[in-house]
Formats: structure tokens, C-alpha cells, sequence
């Protein structure tokens, strides 16, 4: 950040807007001086005799306009003068300045008479203790007021200039979490790694929801630099070169009082403070700048100082001085303020979630909603969702997994077993000699309705569990066979036999053979009389070891 060389130096600016300042070749005042003399003061001063308004110099304004750059310009000599400028003149058509204290002598104004302001051109006096008053034989316009616009004390070989400016980097610090919640709350493992058990009955269905907690941890400031401009003027008016012996650049900082100055004369050729004894012609500038870099923890924001130059000339005891404040009080490069958050995940794929801005923290949010008829039979079994947020600009990373469980149908084989009356006969296959369990159930023309039993071994009903019911409706040359199961279970897999014997037969050789092979089931045509009819089913029913106690 730049700061202004001279703090005084706006108010000169503001009184050239008004056309008050820094006037080149304005002709001097005619005086009864001795030849060759710029300035000159009657020999018994006398204010302005019809003086109808008059204003003292306040002591203090234009005390920073030290410009011996200008020597030459106008009426500005060598020997040094001081450049006095009164806005505006208003209804006056003549005015004075008398010094005082260290000065001496009334003045008349310079030219250019018609402009809307005095001008005075005096000798150099020492600033300390001098008075000035000017007098106008009418009264003056708005604005203005008495100023010393720019002076030299004359006899110097440089001018001198410095300008100090700072920057440093700040660096923003994050942190990134993820986690993943239920409705429920379900957990397993000693990561405590949220679960969901979603059952056949719609009774695990819930809500999980993603939460990414960006916060900000605060920031180190880092790269501190001094850098600047250093300009050095042969203001001399001897046209014989002048030796500069050496730059010294102090920025103010302990251990950094020997700074690398980087210069280019006036014909564009490099050097440095360290190539010095080096000549300087008259009227001839030197460019130069500096930058130094400071160690961390040598500096901090808020620290400030002042920038000092000193350059000596060969035989000249006093080193020509200029200086600049600095203060490191805002960094000019912010690297991580504001950052990108992104998400990968294998449920919603991937997504930028959104930003945060220093010193601001962020919790990002969103959520899915999990039923088993989303998987369904089909696709039972364990899942898990990986999920991974992400700090683009910085690389930081936060995972949260989900677990989901959905339950599964255990196959069971069912057969429907009817009852004596309305059948006319009930038979077990184990009765027969099979090795399958099963019934056969005999049936004249009419409607019936009875329980299918699963997982009854050795023809056992006790063993098994009811798990629904068929529903047989048999006229001549018609019938049917519906299955309903109760709530929970599914129809896997049916097969109906309906015929005039007690099993199904199938071609075994030369020779048919009774069978209860599901497989072989079928349906005679032309139904007629007294029938034989086995229902079987595969049933899936929810895994009885699913999940933990609802």
C-alpha cells in the first residue's frame, strides 16, 4: 500500500487547481537592485500606502514545499528564493508582502499581473521564525489565503526523493468435516458408521442426512516487502560533474539497514549503491528502486516505521536526506479467501456444493430417502455409500460412509392341504412313499378354499407355518386355482395339478409313473367327475434374522 511522501504536499496540490502554485517562468519583480541581484527590497520598506486589507502567513502552510528541482525556472536562481502565492486577488488591482523575523523587506508581485492571483519572488530566508504579511488596496476574493508555494535555500548539489511502499500475503487456513445421519440413528461397528435396515413391510424405511462443515481456523501472514523509488537530481549550478560516494537506504526495520539500491543513469546504464563512487552530471537524474524482503517473524501486520535515504557527495559534509513512512496495514495478495466446496459421492455423484468466504463458516446439507421397494427382492442384500467433500483450493478432504441393509425372502416351498369334508380325500405324499413332503387332495365339482403351509416337513403341518391360502373353483371342463398369500410373503414360483389320477404321471420307458416333481405339474383338458389337485408354491417370507429388534 502506497503512502503519501508528504502529508502537507495535498494542500499545495488543491492551490494549483486555483491556479496559485508552482508557476514556471513568471518574470520577476522589477527592483532597484545591484546587477546580476535576482531579488531586491527598497532600502526603507514601506507597505502598500492605500492597503485596505491585509493577512498574516499562518507560520505554517507550505513549510514542506522544499523544491530545489526547480532551480532555473523563472525567476528561481541558484543563490535560492522563496515562491509566495496569495488566491485570489478579488476587487485588489495592487497588493505587498513584507517579511519579518529571519526575513526582511516588503515586496511588490510578480508577473502575470492579470491572473487571478499575487505572486511573490523573495530571497531565501530560514524558515524558522520568519513572519510574512501581505497588504491589497482592496478586498480580496473567496478562497486563497497567503502561501508559500515552493522555495530553496540555494547552494545544494542533489535533490533527493524517496517514495516507501508495503505489501505482504495473507493466507486463509480451513478445516472440513462430514458426517452422515439417520432418522433412526442406527450404528454398527466401533466407528459407530450409521446404518439403515430396511425391511419387506416398509417398516425401515427413513431419511439419511449428509452434513459438511466448513469452518475457518484463521490465517498466517507471510512475504513481507519494503520496495520503493529513490530519484536523486545534480540540481548544482556548476557544470562540473559531481562524485556521489555512496546510497544508504534505511528502512527502519533492525538487521535491514544496508539495502540493495538499483539505479539507471541518464544515458540508461545499470548500477548499484555497492558500484558507487559513480559521477553525476549537472541536470542529470538517477533512477533507482529498492526492495527488501523481509524474513518471516521479522514482521507483522500493523508494524510500521519510516523509510530513510541518505546520499552523500564527494566533499560535502552533510549526507542530502529524504524519507517515507510505511505500515504494513493490509495485505495486497489474500490466497484461500473465499474457497470452492465439492462432493463425490456414489449416490449423488459429483457436485460443487457451494463457497465460503473468510472469516464466515459454512454447513452445507442434503439428504435421500431410503425404502425397500426402491431395492425390492430382487436387489436385497448389503450396500454401502462412500461419500468425499472437498476444499478445492486447498486439497482438504472429509469422508462419511453409509451403510443400508435391505432384507431379503427366504425360499420356502408351501402346499396347499385341504380338508375332509368339503374334499372328498386329503393324501400326504410321505403317505405314499415320497420323500417330498405335500398333499393331494380329491375334489368334486364345487369351490374350496385351503391353507398353504410352508416349510412343513415330513408332511407335518406343525412344523410348518400358514403363510396364505388357495382359492380352487372346479366345474366340467373349467377350473381354476388362485393363490393368496398373507402380508410380508411373495409368490416366488406355482404350479397346479389338476387330473383324473392321484400324482401326475410321466412317460418313465414303456411305462407311465406317478411323480410330485413340481416341475411336472399340469392341467388334464376336459375335466370331468371326481379330480385329483395339488397346489405348490416357492414363497419368500423376510429373513428372520434381518436387523436389529424394531
Amino acid at each position: 500500500m502506497k503512502h503519501a511522501r508528504r502529508l502537507a504536499l495535498g494542500v499545495a496540490v488543491l492551490l494549483v487547481a486555483a491556479g496559485c502554485s508552482d508557476v514556471n517562468d513568471v518574470a520577476a519583480p522589477t527592483f532597484d537592485a545591484p546587477e546580476g541581484a535576482l531579488f531586491s527590497a527598497e532600502a526603507e520598506p514601506q507597505v502598500l500606502a492605500s492597503s485596505v486589507y491585509s493577512e498574516v502567513w499562518d507560520g505554517i502552510r507550505g513549510l514542506d514545499s522544499e523544491r530545489c528541482d526547480k532551480v532555473g525556472e523563472g525567476p528561481r536562481g541558484p543563490e535560492g528564493w522563496m515562491h509566495w502565492i496569495f488566491a485570489t486577488k478579488g476587487a485588489s488591482t495592487d497588493a505587498s508582502l513584507t517579511l519579518g523575523g529571519t526575513g526582511s523587506g516588503t515586496y511588490e508581485p510578480g508577473e502575470p499581473l492579470e491572473a487571478n492571483t499575487w505572486h511573490f519572488y523573495t530571497p531565501f530566508f530560514e524558515l524558522d521564525g520568519l513572519t510574512a504579511e501581505i497588504h491589497l488596496n482592496g478586498a480580496p476574493g473567496t478562497g486563497g489565503g497567503l502561501v508559500l508555494s515552493d522555495y530553496c535555500p540555494g547552494g545544494k548539489t542533489l535533490d533527493v526523493t524517496k517514495t516507501a511502499d508495503t505489501k505482504f500475503t495473507r493466507e486463509h487456513k480451513w478445516d472440513i468435516d462430514k458426517k452422515v445421519e439417520t432418522d433412526k440413528g442406527f450404528t454398527i461397528g466401533e466407528d459407530k458408521t450409521p446404518k439403515i435396515w430396511l425391511y419387506t413391510d416398509g417398516s425401515g424405511d427413513e431419511t439419511a442426512t449428509w452434513k459438511v462443515d466448513v469452518t475457518y481456523e484463521g490465517y498466517e501472514d507471510r512475504d513481507f516487502v519494503i520496495f520503493g523509488d529513490i530519484t536523486i537530481k545534480n540540481i548544482s549550478t556548476d557544470a562540473a560533474p559531481k562524485s556521489v560516494t555512496s546510497i544508504v537506504d534505511d528502512i527502519g526495520i533492525p538487521g535491514y539497514g544496508n539495502v540493495l539500491v538499483s539505479c539507471t543513469d541518464g544515458a540508461d546504464n545499470a548500477f548499484t549503491n555497492a558500484n558507487l563512487p559513480r559521477d553525476i552530471a549537472q541536470g542529470e537524474t538517477w533512477n533507482c528502486t529498492y526492495r527488501v524482503e523481509i524474513t518471516d517473524g521479522d514482521a507483522k501486520k500493523g508494524d510500521q516505521g519510516t523509510n530513510v535515504v541518505k546520499v552523500r557527495v564527494a566533499g560535502e559534509t552533510d549526507p542530502y536526506v529524504d524519507t517515507d513512512p510505511w505500515m504494513f496495514d493490509a495485505p495486497t495478495t489474500e490466497i484461500n479467501k473465499t474457497v470452492q466446496v465439492t462432493d463425490h459421492s456414489d449416490l449423488f455423484g459429483d457436485k460443487l456444493l457451494g463457497s465460503v468466504t473468510a472469516p464466515n463458516k459454512r454447513t452445507f446439507t442434503y439428504d435421500r430417502d431410503f425404502a425397500w421397494a426402491d431395492y425390492g427382492a430382487d436387489e436385497c442384500g448389503s450396500y454401502q455409500y462412500d461419500n468425499t467433500a472437498k476444499i478445492v483450493e486447498t486439497g482438504q478432504e472429509a469422508d462419511a460412509t453409509l451403510k443400508v441393509n435391505v432384507q431379503c425372502f427366504i425360499d420356502e416351498t408351501a402346499y396347499a392341504k385341504g380338508m375332509v369334508p368339503p374334499a372328498l380325500q386329503v393324501d400326504s405324499f410321505c403317505e405314499a412313499g415320497f420323500s417330498q413332503w405335500g398333499w393331494t387332495n380329491k375334489i368334486a365339482a364345487g369351490s374350496y378354499s385351503w391353507p398353504m403351509w410352508a416349510g412343513a416337513g415330513q408332511c407335518d403341518t406343525s412344523r410348518g407355518e400358514r403363510v396364505g391360502k388357495v382359492d380352487v373353483t372346479y366345474a366340467t371342463g373349467s377350473f381354476s386355482a388362485i393363490i393368496t398369500l398373507e402380508p410380508g410373503y411373495t409368490l416366488l414360483e406355482e404350479h397346479v395339478y389338476a387330473g383324473s389320477t392321484q400324482f401326475p404321471q410321466v412317460q418313465q420307458g414303456r411305462r407311465r409313473v406317478n411323480t410330485v416333481a413340481p416341475g411336472q405339474y399340469y392341467i388334464e383338458g376336459n375335466l370331468s367327475g371326481d379330480i385329483w389337485v395339488i397346489v405348490h408354491g416357492v414363497v419368500g417370507f423376510p429373513d428372520p434374522n434381518f436387523g436389529p429388534a424394531l
